[in-house]
């Protein structure tokens, strides 16, 4: 009985202990391949046209293990490029992941996390 318990102890542990805590997922900044871009943290509609290739900066705050959002603009999916930590004081307390995004016509601009939308409040032109 007691192996049973351990077992399912373990089991439940394990199941668990790859979970995802995200408290927040929104867009920073887009710029185009020439680095031109803008901060777009409290706008609604960018002030420059992005079609074609552009890059997209991501802030995340919180426990998300090995998972990656999924960022789209209007249909094109974004492509993770690359991750730096932010720290407060040596405490990390999240990470700005960068995305390229591919044939970009017009649309919003969406973060999601799993099944959740985080954000979706910029529209991109």
């Amino acid at each position: 009985m007691k192996i049973i318990i351990l077992l399912l102890s373990l089991l439940y542990t394990q199941l668990f202990a790859f979970s995802s805590d995200v408290k927040q997922a929104f867009a920073v900044a887009i710029y185009d391949e020439k680095g031109k871009g803008e901060n777009i943290q409290h706008i609604k509609k960018t002030n420059n046209d992005y079609n074609g290739t552009c890059f997209t900066k991501i802030y995340i705050r919180g426990d998300f293990f090995n998972q990656k959002p999924r960022v789209f603009i209007g249909n094109s999916l974004g492509h993770y490029e690359s991750s730096k930590p932010v720290f407060n004081k040596k405490i990390l307390i999240g990470k700005i992941l960068i995305f390229k995004h591919y044939g970009v016509e017009q649309g919003v601009l969406k973060v999601y996390f799993g099944k959740k939308l985080f954000d979706a409040r910029v529209y991109v032109k």
